[in-house]
C-alpha cells in the first residue's frame, strides 16, 4: 500500500463528507491525485484576498476560520473530515477569510482540476459538495444575523442613558428633527418641555453622588410613569430632561407639565435608613412654529425653563 493510502487510513475516506457514497474504486484515484501537507500550529493556511487553487481536506488537528482579522473571534472551527477553500476553488475568486491551524494539522490537498473532475463524474460527490456549500451558506447567514443583532444592541447602548433608561441626547437630536419636520409639514401641534432639577448641585454636594444619581433616576422614572409610551423622553444631560409630545397644543402641554411637576415633588428619593425628601423641578414649555429647526425649538424650551427658574423654581413657564 502506498504512503498516501497509509496516511489517509488515519481518517477513512468514508468519514469525509465530500466522499460519502462515492464509489470505492474512484477513491484510490482521488488519493493518487492529491498531495499531503503538515501545518504547524499557528500557521495560516488561507488568507483573505489570496488566489487559491486547492481544496484542503482536514485529516487531523483543528483549523479556525476568521472573517475579519486574527484578533477577532473565530466564526467556525473545522474538525477532521471538514474541508477548507471550497468557495474559492469553485468560483475562482480570491479567498474571503483566514484559515489558521489551531493545533498541528495534516491536510489532504486536492487540486482544483481534480475537484471539478470528481464533481463531473460522480453524482454523489457533486451532491456532497452542494451539501457542504449549503452548510457554509447557512453558517454565514447565522453569522450575519448574530452580527446584526450585536450591532442593534450596540446601537441601543449608544442611544440609551444607562442611569435613567431614557434615550440620550444623541438619539434626541435625530428623533426631534423628524418630529419637528413632521409637525411643520402637517400643521399638527408639537409641544416640547425642558425639565431641570432645582438646586441639584447643592443636593449632590449635601448627600453625595450616589444620592444624586438616585434623585436623577427617581425623576426620570416619574416622568416615564406619567407619560404615554409614544411621547419622546430623553436625558438631555446632567440633571436636565427633554420631553416632546406630538399632537398637543400649548394649553394642554402646560397642564401635563404641571402634573409632572406635582408628581416629582411628591416622589421620595430612595435612601437608607429612610428615604430623602423629594426634589423639585422647573419646567419650560414651548411649541413648534413654522420656520423653526431643532436648535430653535430647544432654545425656546430652554428660555422658558429659565423663566420658570426666575419665578422661584418648582414652577412651570412657557
Amino acid at each position: 500500500m502506498s504512503e498516501k493510502v497509509q496516511i489517509v487510513d488515519e481518517l477513512p475516506l468514508d468519514r469525509v463528507p465530500l466522499f460519502l457514497d462515492v464509489a470505492q474504486e474512484a477513491l484510490q484515484g482521488i488519493v493518487d491525485g492529491c498531495s499531503f501537507r503538515e501545518i504547524p500550529s499557528g500557521e495560516i493556511l488561507l488568507r483573505p484576498e489570496s488566489i487559491n487553487l486547492e481544496l484542503f481536506i482536514l485529516l487531523s488537528g483543528r483549523l479556525l476560520v476568521y472573517l475579519e482579522d486574527l484578533d477577532s473571534d473565530p466564526v467556525a472551527m473545522l474538525e477532521p473530515g471538514d474541508v477548507a477553500g471550497e468557495l474559492s476553488v469553485l468560483d475562482g475568486k480570491p479567498t474571503s477569510a483566514y484559515v489558521v491551524a489551531d493545533e498541528h494539522c495534516r491536510v489532504m490537498v486536492m487540486p482544483r482540476e481534480l475537484v471539478w473532475s470528481l464533481a463531473t463524474v460522480s453524482h454523489a460527490a457533486a451532491c456532497n459538495l452542494l451539501t457542504i456549500l449549503s452548510g457554509r451558506v447557512r453558517k454565514a447567514d447565522r453569522t450575519i444575523t448574530e452580527q446584526m443583532l450585536r450591532e442593534r444592541s450596540f446601537h441601543c447602548y449608544g442611544t440609551v442613558d444607562a442611569l435613567t433608561g431614557m434615550h440620550n441626547r444623541y438619539w434626541l437630536n435625530d428623533m426631534l428633527a423628524r418630529m419637528v419636520t413632521r409637525s411643520i409639514r402637517s400643521g399638527a401641534p408639537l409641544a416640547v418641555m425642558m425639565i431641570d432639577i432645582d438646586n441639584f448641585k447643592e443636593f449632590d454636594d449635601s448627600y453625595g453622588h450616589l444620592c444624586g444619581d438616585r434623585a436623577i433616576h427617581a425623576v426620570a422614572q416619574t416622568i416615564l410613569d406619567h407619560l404615554r409610551p409614544t411621547v419622546l423622553t430623553a436625558r438631555y444631560g446632567g440633571d436636565e430632561f427633554f420631553v416632546a409630545i406630538p399632537g398637543v397644543a400649548m394649553e394642554r402641554a402646560l397642564e401635563i407639565a404641571e402634573r409632572l411637576r406635582e408628581a416629582i415633588a411628591a416622589t421620595e428619593i430612595p435612601h437608607s435608613p429612610a428615604p430623602l425628601a423629594p426634589v423639585t423641578v422647573s419646567i419650560g414649555v414651548a411649541g413648534v412654529h413654522p420656520g423653526q429647526g431643532v436648535d430653535d425649538v430647544i432654545a425656546a424650551a430652554d428660555a422658558a425653563l429659565y423663566r420658570a427658574k426666575g419665578f422661584g423654581r418648582n414652577s412651570v413657564s412657557q
